[in-house]
């Protein structure tokens, strides 16, 4: 997986509260992979996991890190640790990041190229190579210690070009359009691809034939793009093709509509998804917590059979001294003789001489004697303590080690239990993650005849809905009533395959517009209008606002009157287990369980909890289903009824 310069330019700004920040260590964790580990004021550790050549990115979880540091990590150790990070950039619109790092008044520059056999190189601060990551020569530049870094050689600048620089870029390329702009251009195959769809430029035309106002609808894409990530208007995604994760985009793109993608909160977290995930193999967030509480467990059995063991040796201890108290008081009372006397080392000799005793510490109060009960013990006696009072003492710390098993019992236990919810919390993750379509960020419903509906849930989706995937030959359809979806019955499958719309498609889409409007709680019938997409507008009429969500409709409508009735069933997409709900036609044909709905007085709550445990899925999953207020169920397929009346 490659990330394009608009990747790179989100990076950067994710990145910037990393500014001001101090550099604590530097790892090499893989083959092309290095990890800092940060600090700043107010936000704690924090990590910048680079791989050579194609990404990096911040994440607040460590990595697993090597006992010996590799000598490029010895060397950034020695001349950025304790550094501080002052600046962060990207070079021109090229796939490098530079972090700008001070020390002792010292300034450096780390460079990350995220391009194809792509480097990281310490720089001194007159640009010169301390260390590459991996030495490299080229006919027009060298990447080795001591040489003046140059970097690659850079594309054109999109950011610093007017219309008429890129017109003329654009024209006086011999290549076909959507190669002049992935590579002439510089903004790679996935945008290039993009802003052609956008732009309804035929990506093909060669770029020499293509007309002034063609060329002024692409630069007003490409702008719209970089407006985009600038104003911080990203909704970053994971893009998956056969399973694979094929891009990390910072919004959507129509390129990818039929893709299964991911939303995640920044692109950061998009690359870390992909880095432990998908690409290295490295254990989820989850995993990780399992496999410290293992280890903790691990421990804490250990520490508990140590405390058995010493309080069973104490026991022994104080049964053997009770075996041998009289012996025992004997030898005390001479020690004790022998510390009235002067001569004491003549005395002590005496005692040692005694069969039991191993060794006197006048000193310490102790004596050490040989004790046996079957086998031979050494045991040590404090002489300043009579025989029995030393038994005691024996004992009391045998039941204090045996009290701190039984707490360390207990502890295992309540770790057991946290290490089986984990596993149940990490089943609930998978299922949580189970593969998503693009539609269903939306209202949808696959037509008995194989059509996709997608319908808006609120203004900024219904916006969405038909800006970004309304075709020449969709249908658009709405209930007509205040507070309804705008819907489109696609011409299409959900692979993107063509399927011809037919009366009972437009039929089964109406009726899902229907049943999906506030009509639902206030009608038992509504008139639902069909238009073809040449028929609706964004451009109000003069004078007129036209707020977020809304559309204009300009000639005639088709209308049709549609029942207040709909069913929500299980269905099979691909193998992945959903909850469907709209006509009942349309779920009738994909799902052998389902209930079919009208409006009623019971609490949909109700409803979908009872769904979700006869389904097995979560509640939710059911609630995005249902109507826009209170349901009955009038008749059940497959399913057992007990709970539904």
């Amino acid at each position: 997986m490659q990330i394009s310069s608009f990747e790179v330019l989100e990076l950067v700004k994710e990145l910037q509260e990393l500014v001001d920040a101090y550099i604590d260590k530097v790892y090499q964790v893989g083959k092309d992979d290095i990890l800092l580990k940060l600090r700043k004021k107010g936000t704690g550790k924090i990590f910048v996991f680079a791989r050579a050549g194609r990404f990096l990115f911040k994440s607040e979880r460590g990595f697993e890190t090597p006992e010996k540091p590799s000598r490029f990590a010895m060397t950034l150790r020695k001349h950025i640790e304790r550094g501080r990070i002052i600046r962060i950039y990207q070079h021109e619109f090229d796939r490098i990041i530079l972090f700008d790092i001070e020390r002792r008044g010292e300034r450096y520059h780390l460079v990350f190229e995220m391009i194809p056999n792509g480097n990281i190189v310490l720089l001194d601060s007159e640009h010169r190579i301390i260390i590459p990551f991996r030495e490299q020569t080229w006919s027009h530049r060298t990447i080795k210690p001591g040489e003046i870094y140059i970097f690659p050689p850079s594309q054109k600048n999109p950011l610093k070009m007017n219309m008429e620089e890129f017109s003329n870029a654009v024209k006086s390329s011999n290549k076909d359009t959507v190669r002049t702009l992935a590579i002439d251009i510089g903004l790679g195959g996935i945008y290039a691809e993009e802003i052609c769809l956008l732009s309804g430029v035929e990506k093909n035309k060669p770029s020499k034939e293509l007309e002034d106002e063609e060329i002024e609808r692409i630069y007003s894409t490409l702008l719209d793009i970089i407006r985009k990530i600038d104003e911080r208007k990203i909704s970053p995604e994971i893009v998956f093709k056969d399973d694979k994760i094929a891009a990390v985009t910072p919004f959507h793109l129509r390129s990818f509509d039929h893709f299964h993608t991911k939303s995640v909160k920044s692109l950061c977290e998009a690359l870390e998804y992909a880095v432990r995930r998908a690409e290295s193999g490295m254990e989820s967030e989850a995993e990780s917590t399992m496999r410290a509480i293992e280890h903790q467990i691990k421990q804490q059995m250990e520490g508990m059979l140590n405390l058995i063991k010493k309080s069973e040796e104490k026991k022994k201890e104080g049964d053997l001294i009770y075996i041998h108290l009289d012996k025992i008081d004997h030898i005390i009372g001479k020690i004790r003789e022998i510390l009235k006397e002067k001569d004491k080392e003549k005395f002590i000799e005496k005692i040692k001489s005694i069969d039991i005793v191993e060794d006197i510490h006048l000193d310490e109060g102790t004596v050490k004697l040989r004790l046996k009960n079957g086998e031979e013990k050494l045991v040590e006696i404090d002489f300043r303590k009579s025989a029995a009072e030393n038994a005691n003492e024996a004992y009391q710390l045998s039941k204090k080690y045996r009290e701190k098993a039984e707490r360390a019992k207990k502890a295992i236990e309540e770790s057991k239990l946290k290490l089986e919810k984990g596993i149940e919390e990490e089943k609930r993750e998978k299922i949580a993650e189970e593969k998503e379509f693009w539609f269903e960020r939306y209202r949808w419903c696959i037509s008995s005849r194989g059509n996709l509906i997608i319908g808006g849930r609120d203004a900024r989706t219904n916006e969405r809905v038909v800006k970004r995937h309304m075709e020449d030959d969709d249908i658009y359809v709405h209930a007509d009533v205040h507070g309804a979806p705008s819907c489109i019955l696609k011409c299409r499958d959900i692979d993107g395959n063509r399927v011809e719309i037919t009366p009972e498609a437009i039929k089964e889409a109406c009726q899902f517009a229907g049943v999906y409007s506030k009509a639902w709680k206030q009608f038992g019938e509504i008139p639902v209008y069909w238009v073809y997409p040449y028929q609706v507008s964004k451009t109000p009429q003069s004078g007129e606002f036209l707020p977020r969500g809304a559309f204009v409709i300009r000639g005639k409508r088709n209308y049709m009157s549609c029942r207040m009735e709909m069913a929500v069933g299980e269905v099979e997409i691909k193998g992945v287990k959903k909850i469907m709900g709209g006509a009942v036609e349309s779920v009738s044909k994909m799902s052998k369980r389902y209930v079919v709905l009208q409006p009623g007085s019971v609490k949909k709550e109700r409803i979908s909890k009872t769904l979700a445990e006869k389904f097995g899925v979560s509640q939710e999953k059911v609630m995005k289903a249902l109507p826009p207020g209170d349901v009955q169920v009038v008749r059940v397929y497959g399913i057992n009824p007990e709970g539904l009346e």
